[in-house]
């Protein structure tokens, strides 16, 4: 088992450090990757912003310093028990 291992390590080692590889690598990451990923941020970050906003308004409510327990309460309130109701 320790050879295959070790075996297995080197093989990994040698294709990290071959150019060819880590330029295949690099244009991936470009063409697929990176695309993919900033559409999916574009998606998120509106829902992001809003239940940021929501958290906002539930901390001008609730003084956090003196009512944890009730902050907490009312975050799941507003978030875990609406997702129950959908």
């Amino acid at each position: 088992m320790l050879i295959f291992r070790r075996l297995l390590f080197y093989a990994a080692q040698r294709i990290a450090f071959d150019p060819r590889v880590r330029a295949k690598a690099a244009e991936l990451f470009e063409k697929e990757v990176k695309p993919r990923a900033e559409v999916a941020w574009r998606r998120t970050k509106p829902k992001l912003d809003a239940v940021k906003a929501e958290l906002e308004d539930i901390a001008d409510d609730v003084d956090l310093r003196e009512h944890s327990r009730k902050f907490a309460a009312k975050v799941k309130e507003r978030f875990l028990d609406r997702d129950k109701r959908r």
